[in-house]
């Protein structure tokens, strides 16, 4: 594991859809750390399972160690194969069945 601080930038929950739009910035030491890594940090942080948690954009700030991630947490894993984008959900290796765009 790396050694990572977070801050949460800004949070807005979406009665619509069912989840809380997060972005989140990670101060970390040594290598960027893979899209897993950072998945299992935020479920830590936020004391959420990683099923009901979708990365939607991850990307470093030029010439610092600081990742600027933006995360979708749903309140079910239901919600989260129900509403978020079938590449997302690809990319994060979720199982999803009839889902289409």
């Amino acid at each position: 594991m790396f050694m990572a601080k977070l801050l949460i930038a800004s949070e807005f929950y979406n009665k619509l859809l069912n989840r809380k739009d997060i972005q989140i910035l990670i101060d970390y030491d040594g290598a960027t750390p893979k899209r897993d890594e950072v998945l299992k940090l935020i479920a830590e942080y936020l004391k959420v399972s990683e099923d009901r948690i979708a990365i939607v954009k991850m990307e470093n700030l030029f010439g610092q160690h600081r990742l600027s991630v933006h995360c979708h947490v749903y309140d079910t894993a239901e919600d989260m194969k129900k509403y978020e984008r079938k590449y997302v959900l690809k990319r994060q290796e979720v199982e999803v069945s009839g889902k289409t765009g």
